[in-house]
């Protein structure tokens, strides 16, 4: 009886600490919802990060740009301070194209996640979608939850304010990573914080110019 009672209670705390977070989402009436809008705009020309991408106890600084070549036609560039690139992908609707990398991040794994990451923040592939929509349990924000395969993306939109705060990329309920957007100036966050929790990745971006 013991072990069944101590079993259940086991099953009770796994479950709410996978489900719970989720499941204290209120759906909305409205359902099948645009999107939010990308953060970097329809058209836009540039924008130059100082940047820190931390990976299994390595950190590489540098700049990285994000320039809109065409519309849905994205170029990103990440360099060193003194100007040697590190990486260049270009996106272009749905299709990837890698012209540059550098042997520390040409891993498969370590590549694709990177790409994954940067695809999410430029949120290119919602202009399609409809998203299910939801308001958090303290009524702060909108919640908007969007299929990405066999994953969701959940944009969490501040009520207060009508901005984008937090990207939540999840599967199984379960938060894979997380996108904080913080101190926004002229419609814009300056501050970006890409946190893995499944491996040791961190990527911090800080606006230099636009």
């Amino acid at each position: 009886m013991r072990n069944l009672l101590l079993s259940s209670l086991l099953a009770l705390t796994l479950y709410a600490c996978t489900f719970g977070h989720y499941g204290r989402l209120k759906p909305n009436a409205k359902s099948w919802v645009t999107p939010p809008s990308s953060i970097f705009g329809d058209n836009f020309n540039s924008f130059l990060f100082k940047t820190n991408i931390s990976v299994y106890g390595r950190d590489f600084s540098g700049l990285l740009v994000t320039k809109q070549m065409s519309p849905k036609d994205y170029r990103v560039i990440f360099t060193t301070e003194l100007g040697m690139k590190l990486f260049d992908f270009e996106f272009r609707d749905t299709s990837f194209t890698l012209h540059y990398c550098v042997p520390q991040f040409n891993k498969p794994k370590l590549l694709n996640t990177i790409r994954e990451d940067i695809g999410i923040l430029l949120m290119n592939d919602l202009k399609d979608k409809k998203a299910d929509l939801f308001l958090d349990a303290k009524n702060q924000h909108d919640v908007y939850r969007v299929q990405d395969g066999k994953m969701f993306n959940y944009y969490f939109k501040e009520k207060s304010t009508d901005q984008l705060v937090k990207i939540e990329h999840s599967k199984k309920h379960v938060k894979k990573i997380i996108f904080t957007l913080n101190n926004y100036e002229n419609g814009f966050p300056t501050n970006i914080l890409i946190k893995h929790y499944n491996i040791k990745l961190k990527i911090e971006l800080n606006l230099l110019k636009k």
